[in-house]
């Protein structure tokens, strides 16, 4: 008797989802076998595969938790009351042997996918050891699974799930650094979003308010990746901003579940899309054409932006009140800080990676003292911001790469500087090793760090350097670790006893030509000493040469303009 309720129960369990699925039902009996067999034979063979890929129900919850409280609030693409509500049914449909649809089932894969980058230590060795298999594969695998599913939808059938899941397979490629596959991605759910009329007005659409509110928050989404990557890839903007209906989402669906008057998690993506608007509306940009001459154009329009931001947002003197119970907010208003010095240094990079002479009177030499002022700002927000983000978030490849691009245009500015009068150079050597300090502690957390640390590294040992300039860049390298990152010489501290970084930095956005007198500190470990810049030779040949793996989607050496192959074909 014992052994048959034993049995019973374990039958019971797998029903439910809580124990492995037997496809073939085997070793089921009445009613169970009838429940699991009834489904099969009734859905696409790409259905069947996405069905046997999804964990038992007890890890599905841990990794669609996970992604709900740790990774949704950086695009909140997924309003999670309702996610989850669809997720309960969807398992209900499931053990009982209704019909499953595939958009809904893709975005579930999707989801898991996603969460599976961003674990925690715990829960990631706990998957490990439990599913026999590690995330990296676990996450491939949803990958595919849901691309083979999501082949199966005909366009515009799957409403704003597909969507949905369709984005998620754009952040999936980006968090993975496969930057053109995750454009290629974006393209894909841009469109099918237009096969629903997104792009449309929907104030006179006969439409729920919670689904209008919806359509208006997830085309604000995809509008602010498109004029990011777009921009950041060096392509066209996908959305044409001339035949589109702009409506702002409200924020007021998350006012029953979250205190008054804490910032909606999708506020910071409406300022973006705002940020999109008005960069489109500057003659050039639309085309790539982030020129010196438009510089003062996309600044103030960008300090405009930054003027409207809510008090929790904003540059200067931020209310923080909500940072401790809702961890989100101090990272998007990061991130947003962030946007906006990338976004106002874009124009100026021709001021510090050509030649510009000090004599002359170009305009790349009026704005070079600004370009710096910007690029030194640009490095400290983006080291802010990844050093809320860390440890989970290390995929999170915007903040290390802004800080290296930002270097090594630095790094191109001090090669130039022949006669050694650039505005700020000790501050732009301490941010320089500011940014190789921090890429060396998170190289063993992505290939795409490893990579901008190692080309960096061959970059700044090229840099013709005083003694005093050499100590800049070497100095304090453990006084300011990045929280959760630990370092060799630390190895034996807590991950709550690592302090936490503080540069002394006034947030204030000051007139163009300001500076903050603080140096920069370097936090490199045991870096070797440098030489003195020889002209360029054939030691740089290695530069060139290599693999620049992902970086090489979004990052062109020879934009830093320092003439390396001519010199060496001389």
């Amino acid at each position: 008797m014992a052994g048959t309720a034993v049995e019973e129960s374990k039958e019971d369990f797998k029903v439910l989802g809580y124990l492995p699925e037997v496809q073939s039902g085997e070793h089921l009996s009445g009613d169970s076998a009838a429940i699991a067999k009834k489904p099969r034979g009734t859905y696409s063979p790409e259905m069947e595969n996405a069905l046997r890929v999804i964990p038992p129900k007890p890890y599905t919850d841990i990794l669609v938790q996970h992604y709900i409280r740790e990774t949704n609030s950086q695009y909140y693409c997924l309003y999670p009351p309702t996610f989850l509500s669809d997720y309960s049914a969807w398992w209900s449909g499931k053990t009982s042997g209704q019909p499953l649809t595939a958009e809904f089932t893709c975005l579930l894969i999707r989801t898991c996918a996603c969460a599976t980058l961003f674990l925690d230590p715990g829960v990631k060795q706990k998957l490990e050891m439990e599913l026999g298999e590690s995330v990296e594969s676990l996450s491939e695998r949803y990958h595919h699974a849901a691309k083979q599913l999501s082949s199966t939808i005909p366009p515009g059938k799957g409403g704003l799930t597909q969507v949905q899941q369709l984005f998620l397979t754009a952040s999936w490629y980006k968090a993975e650094a496969l930057f053109v596959e995750s454009w290629h991605a974006l393209s894909s759910a841009i469109h099918e979003a237009q096969e629903l009329g997104m792009h449309k007005s929907i104030s006179k659409v006969g439409l729920p308010e919670f689904d209008r509110e919806m359509r208006r928050r997830l085309w604000c989404i995809l509008y602010s990746w498109d004029w990011q990557m777009s921009l950041m890839l060096s392509r066209p903007f996908i959305i044409n901003s001339t035949y589109c209906s702009f409506e702002m989402p409200n924020v007021r669906l998350e006012s029953d579940h979250i205190e008054a008057d804490v910032p909606s998690p999708i506020v910071h993506i409406a300022l973006q899309c705002q940020l999109g608007q008005a960069l489109s509306k500057i003659p050039g940009v639309m085309g790539g054409t982030m020129t010196p001459a438009i510089a003062v154009t996309v600044q103030q329009e960008t300090e405009n932006w930054l003027a409207l931001f809510p008090p929790a947002y904003r540059l200067v003197n931020p209310d923080t009140q909500w940072d401790h119970d809702y961890k989100y907010v101090e990272v998007q208003r990061k991130q947003l800080h962030t946007i906006a010095y990338m976004v106002m240094l874009m124009p100026l990079k021709p001021c510090l990676t050509s030649d510009v002479q000090q004599d002359s009177t170009s305009i790349e030499k009026s704005l070079q003292p600004t370009a710096i002022d910007i690029a030194l700002k640009l490095i400290k927000a983006a080291h802010q911001l990844l050093d809320c983000m860390l440890p989970i978030n290390a995929k999170f490849h915007f903040a290390p790469f802004t800080m290296f691009d930002t270097a090594a245009s630095l790094c191109s500015a001090v090669i130039h500087d022949h006669g050694r009068c650039l505005p700020q150079r000790d501050e732009a050597i301490g941010a320089i090793g500011v940014t190789l300090g921090t890429l060396e502690q998170i190289s063993q957390s992505t290939k795409t760090a490893a990579i901008c640390y190692s080309v960096l590294s061959k970059i700044v040992d090229k840099l013709s350097l005083t003694q005093e300039e050499e100590l800049i860049l070497r100095s304090k390298s453990s006084d300011s670790p990045l929280r959760g990152v630990k370092t060799p010489s630390d190895s034996q501290l807590t991950l709550d006893a690592v302090p936490s970084i503080d540069f002394g930095i006034n947030n204030n956005l000051q007139p163009l030509g300001a500076h903050n007198p603080e140096m920069y500190v370097s936090t490199m470990s045991d870096y070797s000493s440098l030489e003195p810049l020889a002209p360029p030779s054939s030691d740089l040949q290695d530069l060139f040469s290599m693999d620049l793996g992902e970086l090489g989607q979004i990052w062109d050496l020879e934009n830093l303009g320092l003439d390396f192959p001519q010199a060496l074909a001389a």
